[in-house]
């Protein structure tokens, strides 16, 4: 790939083949809405999706269904990228031992167990979300994060290295009761046990000294002295989770180290400018694919915000997630606010709305949506049925003074009266049912997609805060 000078202000599409689309407006943040059929992957999805590509770009692909897979090595052909593509899948040929990544990653949080903690809580939120609506009782969050700190202080500084199945094993040879703890057929099988006579007998500094005698009291005062109900309720919590990287093909992808170390998925690739696509879809691996992606994108973007940007330099990464429902997580509100100062273009496809507010659930689920969606500042409606999409996208193009020709006629006995006028009222640019006259694409439509555009702060060549415009599906 070609050395580029890459700056914010530069140009990578053009809306109507007039209105341009930058590396800055990118970095901005893209959402996309439109129905079934509505033309939103292969109209503007694809658009940006191969200007991105063209331009040099890295990124993250994420995957809900089979097909996408398929589409991006075909915008990656088409556009001479082909050979940037990573596919990380079932079959093993990449793998991403994520937690001895986070350990033995540059930079000063390498390693910190609370970063890890916070993984696993992210994905943990992200997959809970959805199965019980965010009803989860904040306690056994918090109980679930001690013990996970615990397990995880105790791997580290016994052995160097975390992984899941390491984390399992300790936390299922844990003692129950402070009765086992001087049984000697329980030492002699534990895995608990093992590692803490080796993290004592090893010559610790002064604090990882204090870490170590904080978790040996966890492990054999606090734990076994823990009810059975709230015990087995905590783990419970846990392995629920967990429980997803210790089957195959998960515990080989994210647990196991390669024998070739050049065969490890590192989100930093992405900054070279290489195409890493999770093919682990939704659709085929359900939530263990959902989890699988969650951890990837939650530490890929954790690498981007990390990194230093040279002006000129630094390669823009894009975050690329259709059927984006699946896979947000509230850490997004965060990544986006900072993302153009670290040169990252974050694009999400869904239906509509109500999609968001069914995954991210619980009572705040309002202002979680309302938060991402305000934080994607170019946002795209292609035709769309839900009223509710409909109506943000009306209220969010917003309203001004219309101007509307009324006529009228009235009959007499001996006459005929026809009059006309005008009124004005306070009313939306673009009303809601408009969304759902938006051409879908296909052989119907000369496979011309509709689509209404709008990014926040700017007056389009037409003097107004919205663009309508069309794209042409590639064959």
């Amino acid at each position: 790939m070609p050395e580029v000078n890459f700056t914010l202000d530069q140009v990578i599409y053009q809306f109507n083949n007039n209105e341009p689309f930058t590396i800055g407006n990118a970095c901005e943040g893209v959402q996309i809405f439109g129905g079934i059929g509505s033309g939103k992957t292969s109209g503007s999805g694809e658009a940006l999706a191969r200007a991105f590509l063209t331009a040099g770009f890295g990124g993250l692909v994420l995957c809900a269904k089979k097909d996408v897979l398929e589409d991006w090595q075909k915008y990656a052909r088409e556009t001479g990228r082909d050979r940037s593509i990573l596919v990380f899948d079932s079959l093993g040929d990449y793998v991403f031992p994520f937690l001895q990544y986070e350990v033995e990653r540059a930079g000063e949080g390498a390693g910190y167990t609370d970063n890890l903690v916070r993984l696993f809580t992210t994905v943990y939120e992200a997959i809970d979300r959805s199965n019980s609506g965010g009803g989860t009782d904040p306690y056994w969050t918090r109980a679930m994060q001690q013990l996970l700190r615990n397990t995880i202080d105790l791997c580290l500084i016994a052995t160097g290295t975390v992984s899941v199945p390491l984390i399992h094993d300790v936390i299922m040879s844990a003692p129950k009761s402070i009765e086992e703890i001087d049984s000697e057929a329980w030492k002699a099988k534990s895995i608990c046990w093992k590692l803490l006579i080796q993290g004592h007998g090893k010559n610790l500094d002064k604090w990882v000294k204090l870490d170590f005698d904080s978790t040996a009291s966890f492990w054999l005062e606090e734990y076994p002295g823990l009810a059975e109900k709230t015990r087995s309720s905590i783990l419970s919590t846990l392995t629920s989770m967990t429980d997803i990287f210790l089957r195959r093909p998960f515990r080989r992808l994210f647990s196991e180290p390669p024998s070739d170390p050049r065969k490890i998925a590192k989100p930093e690739l992405t900054h070279r400018g290489a195409i890493i696509i999770i093919n682990l879809p939704v659709k085929e691996f359900g939530d263990a694919g959902r989890a699988a992606q969650v951890v990837y994108k939650y530490l890929w973007q954790q690498a981007v915000e990390r990194r230093e940007v040279i002006k000129g330099k630094t390669v823009p990464v894009f975050l690329w997630v259709d059927e984006a429902q699946n896979f947000v997580t509230e850490y997004d509100m965060q990544f986006q606010a900072t993302a153009r100062s670290t040169m990252a273009c974050t694009v999400y496809l869904t239906q509509n709305i109500p999609n968001y507010y069914a995954e991210m659930g619980g009572e705040e689920s309002k202002y979680r949506v309302d938060s991402l969606i305000g934080n994607l500042q170019t946002k795209i409606w292609h035709a769309n049925s839900d009223p509710m999409t409909n109506e943000q996208a009306a209220e969010t193009i917003g309203k001004s003074w219309q101007t509307r020709q009324t006529s009228g006629q009235s009959y007499g006995a001996d006459n005929y009266n026809l009059s006309t006028g005008k009124s004005e009222s306070f009313d939306y640019d673009v009303p809601p049912q408009f969304f759902t006259k938006l051409r879908k694409g296909g052989r119907t439509n000369n496979k011309i997609v509709d689509a209404i555009i709008f990014q926040n702060g700017r007056m389009w060549g037409n003097k107004k805060t919205y663009l309508f415009t069309q794209f042409k599906q590639y064959e």
